[in-house]
Parts: structure tokens; C-alpha cells; sequence
């Protein structure tokens, strides 16, 4: 499974959220709270999209591309994100999200 830049975008009162899904997620406990962020996303009506427009209200990255161990596309995205001051968490961290929102 190839997973690089997606963002799921929430329909807010205040405009669209988006989050920011960045990277590639090892086979494992990575890829097991990937797709539980993603389910949780899913069921909440939050649906994907490809383009990294709108209020990213959050980045969710694998190890690897906060480490900076990434393609140039992910390198670029999360650039982006963070020039806009947008937060960057870790699969690991999303969870501490998820309760947050």
C-alpha cells in the first residue's frame, strides 16, 4: 500500500479543516494507528483529498518523513505546512489529536 500525501477535509462552520496525511507508514504498529487516524477521520464523515488547499488545522507524518528520510513531494508538503505555522505530529502522536478534537 503506497500512501504519500493525502488530507482529509472536514466541513467546519468557520470553513473547511483539513488533515494533512503525510508519508508512507511501516507495516506495524505505524500502519495500524495510520489506518485507526484514518478510520476515525472516516467515520466522523471526513473525506479525503489530494491538493493541500484550505486550513490544515493538522499534520499527521510518518517517523520517517519528520525525520526528513522522505520523497521530495512529502519534503515539500511538509515544508508548506510548516511555513503556514500548520502543527506536525507523528502516527503516534494523532491519537492525542483525535482526543483533542
Amino acid at each position: 500500500m503506497t500512501l504519500v500525501s493525502e488530507e482529509t477535509r472536514v466541513d467546519a462552520s468557520d470553513g473547511v479543516r483539513t488533515l494533512l496525511f503525510v508519508g508512507n507508514p511501516d507495516p506495524g504498529t505505524e500502519l495500524t494507528q495510520w489506518l485507526a487516524m484514518k478510520q476515525w477521520a472516516s467515520g466522523r464523515g471526513i473525506a479525503s483529498i489530494s491538493s493541500c488547499d484550505g486550513d490544515v488545522l493538522c499534520v499527521i507524518a510518518t517517523e520517517d518523513v519528520l525525520d526528513g528520510l522522505c520523497t521530495p513531494a512529502e519534503a515539500m508538503a511538509m515544508q508548506q505546512a510548516r511555513a503556514r505555522g500548520v502543527p506536525c505530529v507523528s502516527v503516534r502522536n494523532a491519537r492525542l489529536l483525535r482526543d483533542a478534537l
